[in-house]
């Protein structure tokens, strides 16, 4: 059987952004004629007063017990009314649906056209739709067949790793974990270390010095490049869980130039879903074949082509620049990320 090239399958319907997980989750919005954003704008420094949860100069155990206790409390959370926003871009309305560790669904729409993106995860697999995608086809790839597919390199991102990107992070104890860290703002660091099958990551958990709730996560490739960020702010205590969850989730890809942000209204905790049958299900989307990102026959072809020019929308007047994120690392250490280009 001939390969297909795995570039082939998700490259975009128009040019404007590289194939990877996060970067895709707005292929579906660059379609309409936009090309990747410059800056994510607007962030709030800060979260919502809360009480100290950490002594003045913890420790390793204390940081990451404090961690765990938020996380715990949150068995299932569901945002019916979140907004997906790309600088630029009309903004989607969007569902998220998340039950730690793996399961997790992201479907945005408008009220014009409908579905435009799915993403989720269940025990299972994980899958990934947009529906101006061409060829027609939904990307798939089962947990257990990740690590030995070409799907890794494609998307670098574990399923369980999804719904830290709500603030419900894990720190794994199979993983290697140094600090705290004191920043010169007062703020704290977690520096992680944990085995790929390409080799080493890093990761980067920037915390709260008072409350513990996390605020930055950053990933780095084995070669110390930068992989992606995750920024969470506005945190709230939701009243039946008592976790403190945030509000606004910005991502940031730098390999592909990236950016979104997600706005989660109406947060419902530790409640069933309607139908969690067909929640955590895989859909099948009439018209689009489903795709085996673990199966031998896809391979991952050549780069591809850089992307001709396509026509952007006028841009409002630039925020303020945003601060650098990490100060300078110990040796060893990849080096932290640049500010966002403004």
């Amino acid at each position: 059987m001939t390969p297909t090239p795995i570039r082939s399958l998700i490259a975009p319907a128009r040019p404007g952004s590289r194939a990877c997980l996060l970067a895709l989750v707005v292929v579906a919005l660059a379609s309409t004629g936009a090309t990747c954003p410059n800056a994510l704008r607007g962030y709030q420094v800060g979260v919502s007063p809360l009480p100290r949860a950490l002594p003045p100069q913890p420790t390793l155990e204390q940081v990451i017990g404090t961690v765990h206790d938020n996380t715990r409390r949150v068995r299932s959370l569901m945002a019916p009314q979140a907004v997906l926003s790309v600088p630029g871009v009309p903004r989607l309305s969007a569902q998220v649906a998340c039950e730690p560790p793996r399961r997790f669904r992201l479907r945005a729409q408008t009220a014009i056209t409908g579905g435009e993106l799915d993403i989720g995860s269940n025990d299972e697999l994980f899958w990934l739709w947009i529906r101006r995608h061409e060829p027609p086809v939904t990307l798939y790839c089962r947990h257990d067949d990740y690590a030995k597919s070409a799907a890794r390199k494609l998307i670098p991102l574990r399923a369980d790793w999804m719904p830290e990107l709500l603030g419900l992070v894990t720190f794994r104890p199979e993983d290697q974990h140094e600090g705290p860290v004191t920043l010169s703002d007062g703020r704290i660091e977690i520096r992680t270390t944990m085995a790929g099958p390409d080799g080493a990551m890093r990761k980067s958990t920037i915390l709260d010095g008072t409350t513990g709730l996390v605020l930055e996560q950053h990933l780095f490739t084995p070669t110390g490049e930068r992989l992606a960020s995750v920024r969470t702010s506005r945190h709230r205590v939701d009243p039946p869980s008592g976790a403190a969850l945030p509000r606004l989730v910005e991502v940031s890809w730098p390999a592909s130039g990236v950016e979104f942000q997600l706005e989660l209204s109406s947060i419902t905790t530790n409640m069933p879903p309607a139908d969690p049958g067909q929640l955590w299900q895989m859909p099948s989307y009439e018209g689009f074949q489903p795709i085996d990102l673990a199966d031998p026959s896809v391979t991952i072809s050549g780069p591809a082509a850089s992307p001709a020019p396509v026509p952007v929308p006028a841009q409002p007047a630039a925020a303020a620049p945003v601060r650098p994120l990490l100060p300078a690392p110990p040796a060893g250490f990849p080096t932290p990320p640049q500010p966002y280009p403004g």
